[in-house]
């Protein structure tokens, strides 16, 4: 969404400063400024300055400094878009959505947002009455405090509620159940094929889900009984979108803050089991792997991010789909781990039988940095023990290497890469850069001393092999990516016109997928073969084309058997060198 300037400058110009700040904390003046303590970072004598001549606060503390606008940003862990909206809103200022919102009037823009303001007022009144259940049902108390372990303080913390068995419950609290529009906006009510509606919740522990404001935006329901699904959410509405939203974020923004790190887990009962035991900088992805915008949304709030799965086959296949998600995102500040749990265990059942100070001791000494989980994981895939095996390891990294931005942590996956495959990191670093061999080694080769050549022991060549492999990778390209990558690597220390077909091959297989994408004045500048006559043969496998005769050709296995004869072949007379 893009905000009008005009918009952006009224903001800036209404919002009073010691206003927004105040209603988060308690300011004392000074003078012409008031201070506090400062909200971003721990401090016992308020070092958090907020002038109201500049409308601007710095903290001497720990050097943060802003406006209203970077204010809401950082303490709410909004973007600035966001941020905007909430001022805005706040102080009466109409933002238009697009150009036709221009033409919307005033009034219609009045009701756009009194509806959303009944729909609020709709999920608090459902709360209040699924709260009123739970105090009244010994089954779902029981299930709360005895099977779960859950205190009284923890069940009021997160405004637990219940909802008994039947199919219109909530006609107690809203006389006008049958018609009452807004239910069915607010995703409490659906509609059957004989238009008959009935509660999306029946006989389950509710979840109010908040927004980063503290506004109840849906719900979550677990059932206690026999019966599927499991969990329930509210449908996506105009206030709930579960790929945007977190579960217990409000509750847990200023300890995240706090800490700097927030642990993400998947379901509502292991955010509170955590919170029971005394970890509260827990938020949850709500049935739904962690999206860029819950990623984004909590490095607002904190530098590390901790995801914390089940056990199992799921949980790692979650883990996995979030690294996919925040390897884009991660920079050498903002950093992602993994704590995986024994197979049998989640967050909640973890804490309940081994304690605060087992989880925490496993979160700090056990959880795996996001370099290591992707080379693991890709690991699994290949047999390293094999040279196929390393170049297809390199191929499955490549793609995620192009994704990571931070460059310190880009070197240190090089590095490990590099050890694994038994490579130097330099022709990791070549490859994974989309730099070809021939990048690399042309520019090793070419600088080879000129003693070095000189006294370089040529072995003796079988010519006519020489030709036919340059022949046939002339008419098939393709070939020059089917030699394993480590013994490739020899043709550079065996004689000069191998080093020279070891150009022409990483060439080929950075540059041509067919004989039209050869581009033979550039090969002759960069080969200097001693005894082959590369524009001839290029030639004659051109003419060969044009004329639809067969020119040479080998299958990938013939090729890679007769590349290896002739570099390890035993001397044999050289012919001489043509012209």
């Amino acid at each position: 969404m893009q905000i009008p300037q005009s918009v952006i400058d009224e903001v800036n110009q209404r919002a009073d400063l010691v206003e927004v700040i105040g209603k988060h904390l308690k300011l004392k003046r000074s003078g012409q400024n008031y201070f506090a303590c400062c909200p971003f970072h721990n401090e016992k004598s308020p070092s958090f300055s907020i002038s109201p001549v500049k409308q601007m606060y710095h903290c001497f503390g720990c050097g943060e400094s802003g406006n209203a606008v970077s204010f809401v940003m950082k303490y709410q862990g909004l973007d600035f878009v966001s941020a905007i909206q909430s001022l805005a809103e706040q102080y009466g200022i109409t933002i238009p959505q697009d150009e036709r919102q221009e033409k919307i009037s005033r009034e219609e823009q009045q009701k756009r947002k009194e509806h959303k303001l009944n729909i609020y007022e709709t999920l608090e009144k459902a709360c209040l009455y699924y709260r009123q259940q739970l105090s009244q049902s010994s089954v779902a108390l029981h299930y709360l405090r005895e099977k779960r372990g859950l205190s009284p303080e923890i069940i009021n913390k997160f405004s637990l509620g219940y909802t008994p068995a039947g199919f219109n419950n909530l006609q107690q609290a809203f006389p006008d159940y049958p018609t009452n529009k807004l239910l069915l906006d607010a995703g409490l009510v659906v509609v059957n094929d004989n238009n008959k509606r009935y509660d999306r919740f029946r006989e389950r522990v509710i979840f109010p889900i908040r927004n980063i404001k503290g506004e109840i935006i849906g719900f979550g329901g677990r059932i206690i009984t026999k019966g599927e699904p499991k969990y329930l959410n509210s449908p996506e509405t105009e206030l709930f979108n579960k790929s945007h939203e977190l579960y217990g974020l409000y509750e847990a923004k200023k300890e995240i803050r706090d800490l700097n790190q927030a642990f993400v887990v998947e379901g509502y009962m292991d955010v509170i089991a955590l919170n029971q035991y005394g970890i509260n900088n827990v938020v949850a992805t709500m049935g739904t792997a962690a999206t860029e915008e819950h990623i984004k949304t909590m490095f607002r709030f904190c530098d590390n991010i901790c995801y914390s799965f089940d056990g199992d086959n799921a949980g790692k296949k979650a883990a996995w789909r979030a690294l996919e998600r925040s390897i884009g995102l991660v920079t050498d500040i903002k950093s992602v781990n993994f704590l995986f749990l024994p197979e049998e265990h989640d967050p909640d059942s973890y804490i309940r039988e081994n304690g605060t100070d087992a989880f925490k001791n496993l979160a700090t000494n056990h959880s795996t940095g996001l370099i290591t989980f992707l080379l693991n994981q890709l690991l699994e895939e290949v047999n390293i023990a094999t040279d196929e095996g390393k170049a297809r390891l390199i191929s499955l990294v490549k793609p995620y290497t192009e994704q990571i931005k931070a460059i310190a942590l880009q070197v240190i996956l090089k590095k490990q890469l590099a050890t694994m495959v038994d490579l130097d990191p330099s022709v990791v670093e070549s490859i994974l850069n989309n730099r070809s061999r021939f990048a690399f080694y042309n520019k090793s080769l070419k600088n080879i001393s000129n003693a070095y050549q000189n006294n370089l022991k040529r072995q003796p060549l079988n010519l006519n092999l020489l030709e036919n492999i340059i022949q046939a990778l002339f008419n098939q390209p393709l070939l020059a990516r089917e030699f394993p990558l480590p013994e490739i690597h020899v043709l550079e220390t065996k004689d000069l016109d191998l080093s020279e077909l070891f150009i022409l091959i990483a060439y080929l297989e950075a540059h041509c997928d067919s004989f039209d994408d050869i581009v033979i004045t550039d090969l002759k500048m960069m080969t200097n073969f001693s005894h082959v006559n590369l524009l001839s043969i290029y030639q004659k496998v051109k003419m060969e084309r044009e004329n639809f005769t067969n020119t040479f050709t080998f299958s990938k296995e013939d090729y890679c058997k007769k590349l290896h004869e002739l570099v390890y072949e035993k001397k044999r007379p050289r012919m001489p060198k043509l012209n």
